[in-house]
């Protein structure tokens, strides 16, 4: 009996120190699911790598031309000033890469699309970034993204980021 347990413990250990192989993530619960591949996932990471190259035409095609966006701003109905067409940010990105040298690398990145029980789709991107600037030193930060997607483009987006990094660019 205590063979049997040794190698019982033995092999549960062995396999709870292996590393899992990275797999797809797929979960259904009801008609909701959540995927991290397809054609949606694929339109989000077009919409960051555009973004990080500098690609503003190939950026502003993953969006609606009435798509919004809200930056690190928790938007309420009333207020009505924090919600900005997402093409109104594209000389600010611009004026940022002024301070920079080369293009923002994402060193990693988790994308994710819910499709809710209505058919409605949810993308959520998490991206770690970081980018050389122009001084010699470089720069990092986080960037979480949400965002609400409708007939093969983003209609919303909700970055939500540490400005401090960018705002050293600007100056």
């Amino acid at each position: 009996m205590k063979k049997t347990f040794f190698v019982a413990l033995l092999a549960t250990t062995l396999f709870a120190c292996s590393t899992p192989a990275e797999t797809k993530v797929e979960a259904t619960t009801g008609t909701t699911s959540v995927t991290t591949e397809g054609p949606d996932v694929e339109l989000m990471k077009k919409a960051a790598e555009s973004w990080a190259s500098g690609n503003w035409d190939a950026y502003l095609s993953c969006y609606a031309d009435t798509a919004i966006s809200v930056h690190n701003t928790w938007a309420v109905t009333t207020d009505t000033t924090v919600a900005r067409k997402v093409s109104t940010y594209i000389d600010a990105f611009k004026k940022s890469r002024e301070g920079m040298d080369g293009n923002v690398t994402i060193n990693n990145s988790i994308y994710e699309v819910v499709t809710m029980a209505d058919g409605s789709k949810y993308g959520h991107a998490w991206l770690n970034l970081s980018w050389k600037t122009k001084e010699g030193g470089t720069s990092k930060t986080l960037l979480f993204n949400s965002f609400t997607i409708k007939d093969g483009k983003l209609v919303t987006e909700w970055p939500i980021y540490d400005t401090k990094e960018f705002n050293k660019l600007l100056k």
